[in-house]
């Protein structure tokens, strides 16, 4: 078979260029008029949250974070059902979440080291002249302009590395603004998560308890039986109850997962030329070609006809077929030919079915703690992800794969 794809110049991205415009217009609006830093680092930073809101609505993650919302609230129902085993459930949500958090926070670091610098240098010449009441010192603000443009520098060497067109640039750049705040609010949502996972809570509830009262004789000389009456009493009693820590945790770790797009890597290129193929590994749900199972790729291959907005699929155009069903059925996962990829999302996945030329993909990244991301930057300024659950290290050969046709 062969491997061969088409390879084409990639779009020119004036995306950085017009970043560093805005950090370059942000310096001389300080340099000239210092009074201006009250005006400037709020503009820059509001702007950077107005466009990453933007960003999220028009991208469609608002709706993954309301579904990672509702997830917890049916888990903090199965939990206080069912104490133990929704116990149980609820914890692994939570620490789930806290995982991509914490992820998280390592891929901002360098995003937020980079934005320190830069509010640092605009903050410590116009923090001189006011404690100096007014006289400024021009080799320190020679000085801090410098490191200004280093750091503004390293940020657009940075922001062209991961971005393909100017929407994602400019996101990109508003997550560098924001990686302070950012990192500062996971961590403080990461402990409110766990403090808050469950609560102690009072329940009043009203018994019946029988108390007995002994014979005794009135003063008429009436004899009374001892007897037992059933005496009404408010018992109030501590139990544990699931806290809103779940939602915490979930809203966590999607602002997680959302921060992650800014910072996927793209993964060193493999050194080993195209045609290389990886061997069929069943453990890691990995086919080639020349070890496909016929039972799990016909299933697959009738599936993508059954889709009805998917190109027909032949078995001699397989080159690699990755099964992403659970029993092994075969007909979910993704399938690469020599000029594309066809995507059956699992059954219990968000992500849509979709068909995509190799031609038309500008980059490829991968990410993900427990189960792998894929994620297809398209040439027009799109993307598509595709969730791989069944084997981490099967993922990862699918991942590669994809690079070398783009390459």
């Amino acid at each position: 078979m062969s491997n061969y794809t088409d390879v084409t110049v990639k779009a020119q991205n004036a995306g950085p260029g017009l970043c560093f415009l805005l950090l370059l217009a942000a310096w001389v609006s300080v340099f000239f008029i210092p009074d201006t830093i009250f005006i400037v680092v709020p503009g820059m930073i509001g702007f950077a949250l107005l466009f990453f809101i933007y960003y999220l609505a028009s991208e469609g993650h608002l709706a993954a974070i309301l579904g990672g919302v509702i997830v917890s609230f049916i888990l903090m129902a199965i939990a206080a059902a069912i104490p133990v085993i929704g116990w149980i459930l609820l914890v692994c949500w939570i620490f789930y979440n806290i995982v991509r958090a914490f992820e998280s926070i390592q891929n901002l670091l360098p995003d937020a080291l980079l934005s320190a610098v830069l509010y640092g240098s605009l903050l410590i010449p116009v923090i001189y002249q006011f404690n100096y009441y007014g006289s400024s010192n021009l080799l320190l603000t020679i000085g801090c302009g410098v490191v200004y443009f280093i750091a503004a520098a390293g940020c657009v060497v940075r922001i062209s590395e991961r971005s393909d067109t100017p929407k994602h640039s400019l996101f990109l750049f508003s997550v560098m603004l924001l990686s302070v705040p950012m990192i500062v609010l996971l961590i403080v949502s990461i402990v409110a998560s766990l403090r808050a996972a469950f609560q102690t809570s009072l329940v009043k509830t009203t018994t019946k308890l029988p108390q007995s009262v002994s014979g005794y004789t009135t003063a008429r000389g009436t004899v009374v039986a001892g007897y037992t009456r059933n005496v009404t009493q408010t018992v109030v009693s501590t139990v544990i109850v699931p806290g809103a820590g779940a939602v915490g945790a979930s809203l966590t770790g999607s602002l997680a997962e959302l921060s992650a797009v800014a910072d996927e890597p793209s993964v060193k290129r493999l050194s080993d030329e195209k045609k290389q193929c990886y061997a069929t590994n069943k453990d890691h749900h990995f086919y080639r070609y020349d070890g496909l199972n016929d039972k799990k790729i016909g299933n697959f291959i009738q599936a993508v006809a059954g889709a009805g907005t998917l190109p027909p699929l032949k078995k001699e155009d397989v080159l690699v077929y990755f099964d992403e069903t659970l029993m092994g059925k075969g007909d979910r996962g993704v399938v690469l030919t020599d000029e594309a990829i066809y995507c059956l999302p699992g059954m219990f996945e968000d992500d849509e079915k979709f068909f995509t030329r190799f031609s038309n993909i500008g980059k490829v990244t991968f990410s993900g703690a427990l189960n792998k991301q894929i994620t297809l930057w398209l040439k027009e300024g799109k993307k598509q992800k595709i969730t791989l659950t069944q084997s981490n290290a099967g993922a990862k050969k699918v991942f590669e794969m994809i690079e070398l046709a783009i390459a």
